[in-house]
């Protein structure tokens, strides 16, 4: 074990006694963000969650303005940020996610004839430059390893002076031992989705180096611990 290792090691069992014996992390069999996300898709969404009380009102208080506007909905799973974005008055939706699964109930549940689905991944948007004035990213970004990579094809795809509105695990409690897991009704087991831990230092930093500008941050609690956050930021150079 390297001294970084035990350092952070150390730093864990820390935060485990200041939480008072309540982070005690299981391990459970891991699927990837499109295996774990195909076979949750029949029963998401069928109880509300934690993390979606605490994010989703976020969400409605710090859309941007999108009347009139081009929208995408990254990592969009059953459409309902393409359905908020929608209600705001969007011109169009995308949806993009890898689960093919997630994608049947976005189409399945769309009321729009705006809005679009495609399967893809977030290191590689298949749209030209610019082609978006809002981008909308929610529970997302940390099934990617390389944030640097999402961010910069989310800059790339946005509009000068456009928005990115992006929501996610709080890195505190991901670091802590908090996954995305799910019960698969078909054989009662519990399964988690990978997971990655990306500190805010990580995301300021990208900002800097592509030219986006934090506008807003926060960062619900959920028993007395950050769960969540959700940003709000402004594409400011090229």
């Amino acid at each position: 074990m390297s001294r970084l290792q035990s350092f952070y090691g150390r730093i864990r069992r820390t935060v485990q006694l200041l939480s008072n014996g309540r982070v005690q992390p299981v391990e459970l069999p891991l699927f990837s963000a499109e295996e774990g996300y195909d076979r949750w898709a029949a029963s998401y969404g069928e109880e509300l969650t934690a993390v979606q009380v605490l994010e989703s009102p976020i969400l409605v208080e710090l859309i941007p303005d999108v009347k009139d506007r081009r929208v995408l909905d990254l990592g969009c799973g059953t459409g309902r940020v393409s359905e908020l974005a929608m209600a705001h008055g969007a011109k169009i939706t995308v949806g993009v996610d890898l689960s093919r699964e997630m994608l049947q109930r976005a189409v399945g549940s769309t009321k729009s004839t705006k809005s679009f689905w495609l399967a893809g991944d977030g290191l590689h948007l298949p749209f030209v430059s610019e082609s978006f004035d809002v981008v909308i990213c929610a529970l997302t970004m940390g099934h990617l390893r390389d944030i640097e990579g999402g961010l910069a094809q989310i800059h790339r795809v946005l509009r000068l002076g456009g928005t990115l509105l992006l929501s996610d695990f709080h890195p505190y409690a991901t670091f802590r031992g908090d996954t995305r897991s799910f019960l698969n009704p078909k054989d009662g087991k519990t399964y988690a989705i990978e997971q990655h831990c990306h500190l805010f230092e990580h995301y300021f930093e990208c900002f800097n180096k592509l030219g986006i500008h934090l506008e807003d941050l926060r960062e619900p609690q959920f028993e007395g611990f950050p769960l969540v956050f959700v940003m709000r930021a402004k594409k400011i150079s090229v």
